[in-house]
């Protein structure tokens, strides 16, 4: 799977020149809101776009050819240095401009990237230090979190991958298993097969001594009788276990006809599951035409219940599932979570720390309660777990923006409510193009009503330069919008290689079953024409023209289906 690590490597490469713009910009727009009178208008618009074209043509160097690390360390702790003695305080804003590299090195390298917040850490504060201003823990703790989100998105994207190329490799087996019966029942089943004309040719050939069932009777009864230790479909599960015990006995009124429904046929289970339900249909002695349902399908290797005519079974979870799910969704409302302890700093907003650690403890559960609804069903969770979101993301803004007791900081008015919309409509735009219309007019109308609401219970008036503090929930989307992309971006580069994989295992499939058929009516066709060689004068003469057309006729429809083209 080489063509799926560079693929997987394309796009951290993606995301990360993505986050640089992004993340870059709003940190500029920030900065020069708030140094806006120092510098006086004038001189704080042409800084304003003299920064943002610098940071346009990086940009543009490192989409084409890329800038060595030890160059851009040096450039981005000189930035931040620069712009941190000249803000003095607060410098949150110029700390975030060596987050990127902090982010994009981390993906790469893991923790080995925590030398980007140490040295902007030292050298900005040496900086502040010269400028007469006292030192700061923004320069390290904001790179370094640069370097914890670089971490956590690698470590997804490399977790994704094993679980897509897992789930692949249960796909195939399944697939080739399929395929296989496929093949078999295209020489073996249907009106007057190959292996009807020889099995019926056989009694013909019971001379004193000799068996008269044929080899391929019971060579049927195996075929019946085998047991998958693979990952299995649901419906070709089923098919396995109604042939075995269909043949097992001549009564016709114990016999069973499976009708999985097109959905629930597709469902995948584990080996463990397929043994599971293999034995669960032994208890159960099912007989006559029964459709069989599976209520919510889940993941491979999860708890699958099935509803099989009017009885229930439930297929028990593998002791170590082999999908753990990986969903973003849950994580961002953790973080926005924690995050919500942050409205009890004096320099944010104020708000009561008991309110805010209820905030946390709330935004946690909510957090919980999202990974196993994840865990449970995957991305069909995708809309309840926004829902719980968007309703976390409610209550915290309602409750910070109501307690509020610090008005303004860095010359901007403080509005709480923009740490909800931080993770609410990142989560939004990650689980977008998974909502139908209906749930996405609601959620956009959740967000703006929440947007409303806030702005009327905030205790000052808002004014045009505040709309700066805008900039970080852009940039978290935009963000939030790069990771979506480089989700998917990351699946196609696998899907290909995934996809010819998938047709070569059927193909392969299909072409061993009928193989296997065909190879077996030739040996019993062989045996057949030695026995009647061998025992020609103890057989009934009347017989031996139509056993000699009829294995000339199983010999001229084997080399038919042998010169046949591959479906």
């Amino acid at each position: 799977m080489n063509e799926s690590l560079r693929g997987a490597t394309r796009s951290t490469s993606f995301t990360a020149v993505r986050l640089f713009l992004n993340l870059r910009l709003a940190s500029r727009v920030t900065i020069c809101v708030t140094l806006w009178e120092p510098l006086t208008p004038p001189v704080a618009l042409l800084t304003l776009l003299a920064s943002c074209l610098y940071d346009v043509l990086v940009f543009r160097a490192l989409r084409r050819h890329g800038i060595p690390v030890p160059v851009r360390l040096a450039l981005d702790v000189a930035d931040v240095a620069v712009w941190s003695a000249l803000a003095g305080d607060p410098i949150d804003a110029p700390a975030l401009l060596a987050a990127p590299l902090a982010y994009e090195l981390a993906l790469a390298h893991g923790w080995t990237a925590l030398a980007v917040p140490l040295t902007s850490g030292a050298v900005a504060n040496v900086a502040l230090a010269v400028a007469g201003w006292s030192y700061s823990p923004a320069p390290l703790l904001w790179p370094a979190g640069g370097v914890a989100g670089g971490v956590f998105i690698g470590r997804y994207l490399r977790g994704r991958l094993r679980q897509r190329l897992r789930v692949a490799a249960a796909e195939r087996q399944a697939a080739r298993s399929r395929a296989e019966l496929a093949g078999r029942h295209s020489v073996a089943m249907g009106a007057d097969t190959v292996v009807d004309l020889l099995t019926r040719t056989w009694p013909l050939l019971a001379g004193p001594g000799r068996q008269v069932a044929s080899p391929l009777s019971a060579w049927r009864q195996r075929l019946a009788e085998e047991t998958a230790d693979h990952a299995e479909y649901l419906a070709v599960a089923l098919l396995r276990w109604e042939q075995r015990h269909n043949l097992a006995s001549p009564d016709l009124s114990r016999d069973v006809e499976f009708r999985p429904t097109d959905e629930s046929g597709s469902l995948l289970l584990s080996p463990a599951q397929t043994a599971a339900l293999h034995d669960a249909l032994v208890r159960l002695a099912p007989t006559g035409s029964l459709t069989v349902t599976a209520d919510e399908p889940r993941p491979l290797g999860r708890r699958q219940e099935l509803r099989i005519g009017s009885r229930k079974v439930v297929l028990p979870e593998d002791a170590r599932p082999n999908t753990p799910p990986f969903d973003a969704g849950p994580i961002a409302i953790a973080l926005g979570a924690v995050g919500s302890l942050s409205h009890s700093w004096r320099d944010m907003d104020g708000v009561p720390l008991p309110a805010c650690a209820a905030l946390t403890v709330t935004g946690l559960l909510v957090a919980l309660w999202a990974h196993r609804r994840v865990l449970a069903r995957g991305t069909a969770a995708h809309a309840r777990v926004l829902a719980a979101g968007l309703c976390f993301g409610a209550v915290d803004a309602l409750v910070s923006t109501s307690l509020m007791r610090t008005m303004a900081a860095g010359g901007l008015t403080r509005m709480p409510f923009l740490h909800a919309m931080l993770f609410a409509v990142p989560l939004t735009v990650m689980y977008w193009r998974d909502l139908g219309l209906g749930r996405r007019i609601a959620a956009v109308a959740s967000v703006a009503s929440i947007l409303c609401v806030c702005v009327w219970l905030l205790p000052v008036p808002l004014h045009w330069a505040d709309l700066a503090g805008l900039v970080w929930p852009l940039a978290f989307t935009i963000g939030a919008s790069a990771v979506r992309d480089l989700l998917d971006l990351d699946t196609s580069g696998v899907d290909h290689e995934l996809t010819a994989e998938h047709a070569a295992a059927v193909r392969e499939g299909y072409l061993s079953g009928r193989a296997d058929v065909l190879r077996l009516v030739e040996q019993v066709t062989d045996e057949a024409a030695h026995r009647l060689s061998a025992d020609r004068d103890s057989l009934d003469p009347r017989f031996l023209p139509e056993i000699e057309r009829r294995l000339s006729q199983v010999r001229d429809r084997v080399s038919a289906l042998r010169h046949q083209p591959d479906p």
